[in-house]
């Protein structure tokens, strides 16, 4: 998965992780924050929760790159419910 090998990612999965964050939830904030849309869905797929918050109390919406990218969260979340 190309977000771990950026800078820094390492140490982000391992902040979150430290909190009880599930992995998979950790990688749709990750996706999120990087408006990849493939990933976005193959996670939401496998059971990610987009209402999970970081330390910081941010959610994969509040790390989304953009309007379009929350969006597509809330819209794939409506189909699948």
């Amino acid at each position: 998965m190309g977000m771990l090998a950026v800078e820094g990612s390492y140490d982000k999965m391992n902040t979150l992780l430290s909190q009880n964050i599930h992995p998979v939830d950790i990688l749709l904030m990750m996706a999120a924050s990087e408006g990849d849309k493939p990933k976005i869905e193959e996670l939401l797929r496998a059971g990610a929760n987009y209402t999970v918050k970081d330390v910081d109390g941010r959610t994969a919406l509040d790390r989304a790159a953009s309007d379009e990218i929350k969006d597509f969260v809330l819209s794939f979340s409506v189909q699948k419910a």
